[in-house]
């Protein structure tokens, strides 16, 4: 039984509060929150779950007096300072934000010696990256050869998804177009997060990825106002309702992998969006021999946004146990067996 702690309580981590009641193979210890009208509540009850027992805290060293195993981190800001301090006491990390593969990147340094210091193994996923960017081109580069492009889409539509600051300062989904100054932070977020699928996808390759760039973004911008379901965010008339945004990956010379990454509150906002859900989100082409076509989505009636907000869940508690077996340090898939349901997610 591994003894896991859950650090703050979005759509992620309410969720994962929700699936780990009764868990066959974690034991919820602690459960970390943000807002003050949060604190001291029965963690079970909080996320409109069965009661378990679990008191909420703000407190770190509440967090730490727990004895967790592993802590999943589903905080809305790459936090290196904290994880580290976990790292350091021993406690496994995973996270949804950030740190998707660090060799590299100049956390990696602090975040790995920490993971040593505690003999703990820190590693993040998620969708993109953590998936369509990096996962599954790696995967089925498993089945050609010869590989001399791969080009992926993730088109997200995200009506339906629980968090309004997510949309708008991940995005910048609801901005006014002259907000430069914010727009500016959002494209470097992506830049840092996608450069570091890049490295994944050129270490696992055997090839050095040279640079990474931002070669075009779209936006498109609201019609009428718009309140978005799953978050209730008023998307008001003429500001950003969508952003695509393409990047290029290069080994010297070579542009190995191209990343198109559309977020979108409203389908069918003109030529080169989605239209509709019969759409599939993900799409993977891999230039090799043979040459491979993968795409893949949620069936009809599905709202995107929950799905993959859930989709994050299931990916953060069947990594746990890798995680907890893996190597002291900076880890990625590259680092341990493939990852799959029945670890920590299926059936209970």
């Amino acid at each position: 039984m591994i003894r896991l702690a859950q650090l703050y309580t979005g759509g992620v981590g309410s969720e994962i509060v929700r699936r780990l009641d009764g868990h066959r193979s974690f034991e919820l210890v602690a459960v970390l929150v943000h807002a003050d009208e949060k604190v001291g509540i029965d963690a079970g009850e909080l996320v409109g779950g069965t009661p378990n027992g679990i008191v909420t805290t703000q407190s770190i060293a509440d967090i730490l007096a727990a004895r967790p195993n592993a802590a999943i981190y589903s905080g809305m800001r790459w936090d290196v300072e904290l994880i580290a301090r976990l790292l350091r006491a021993g406690v496994n990390v995973y996270t949804g934000l950030g740190g998707y593969f660090l060799p590299g990147q100049p956390e990696f340094d602090e975040l790995d010696a920490a993971g040593k210091e505690g003999n703990a193994s820190f590693a993040a996923g998620g969708n993109i990256p953590g998936l369509i960017s990096d996962v599954f081109p790696l995967f089925l580069s498993g089945y050609t050869a010869r590989i001399r492009a791969i080009r992926v889409w993730q088109r997200n539509h995200v009506s339906s998804y629980p968090s309004a600051e997510q949309i708008t300062t991940g995005l910048g989904i609801g901005l006014a177009p002259a907000a430069e100054e914010q727009a500016a932070v959002v494209d470097g977020a992506w830049v840092w997060a996608m450069r570091q699928s890049a490295n994944m996808v050129a270490t696992a390759l055997g090839i050095e990825c040279s640079d990474l760039v931002l070669a075009q973004k779209r936006i498109a911008l609201a019609e009428a106002d718009i309140v978005l379901s799953g978050s209730g965010l008023l998307v008001k008339e003429g500001t950003v309702a969508g952003a695509q945004w393409t990047f290029v990956a290069h080994s010297g010379d070579w542009p190995f992998l191209t990343i198109i990454n559309e977020q979108t509150a409203v389908l069918g906002l003109g030529p080169g969006w989605r239209e509709n859900h019969d759409e599939p989100p993900w799409r993977v082409e891999i230039d090799g021999e043979p040459p491979i076509v993968a795409t893949f989505g949620w069936p009809d009636g599905v709202e995107a946004g929950a799905a993959n907000s859930l989709l994050n869940v299931s990916r953060a508690m069947n990594t746990i146990p890798r995680l907890v077996d893996a190597p002291p340090g900076c880890v990625s898939v590259l680092d341990f067996p493939a990852v799959v349901a029945g670890d920590g997610g299926a059936g209970r």
